[in-house]
């Protein structure tokens, strides 16, 4: 029987390293208002969609105003409905 070299964990993507732990005793969540669009593109992906939960680290109620100020900024025009 062959042994695994690396300990028998998996090796490339991690997700702690791409995607900052924001559970810390700190982070109180994101104040959200439709015109910061740097922090909105924060929790959108590379092709304009909204970050789940579980990647972005956000409780329900933040998401949903994460989804509501998307909304209102897309609506506005500052932020991409599709990116190109």
């Amino acid at each position: 029987m062959m042994k695994k070299e690396n300990g028998g964990k998996k090796r490339g993507f991690y997700t702690a390293t791409r995607f900052p732990d924001r559970s810390g005793g700190d982070w109180l969540g994101p104040v959200v208002d439709y015109k910061e669009i740097e922090l909105l593109r924060k929790f959108l992906t590379t092709s304009s969609k909204l970050m789940s939960r579980k990647r972005a680290g956000t409780s329900a109620q933040e998401q949903k105003s994460l989804k509501q100020a998307v909304k209102q900024a897309r609506f506005m025009a500052l932020l991409p409905y599709t990116s190109v």
